[in-house]
């Protein structure tokens, strides 16, 4: 698995992994699937957002920026 990650500044970071084998063809096979997030909800890493690319079982790769803080249970 190839993955860069990088912190931005004090509150957010970035993850980017490419060309990653998520699993066999034995097991099954995930032809594409391409999806891009935005999440605002409060809970923890929140905000984020996401880019992510699969084919024929491979991450093409996936970009995440997310929130480094978590949420304190009250």
């Amino acid at each position: 698995m190839n993955i860069l990650s990088a912190r931005i500044n004090k509150n957010y970071a970035l993850d980017v992994s490419l060309l990653h084998k998520v699993r066999d063809f034995n097991d099954g096979v995930s032809f594409f699937e391409c999806s891009i997030n935005y999440d605002k909800y409060e809970g923890d890493h929140n905000p984020r957002f996401n880019i992510f690319i699969l084919c024929l079982n491979f991450i093409i790769f996936e970009i995440e920026i997310y929130n480094r803080n978590h949420i304190l249970n009250e």
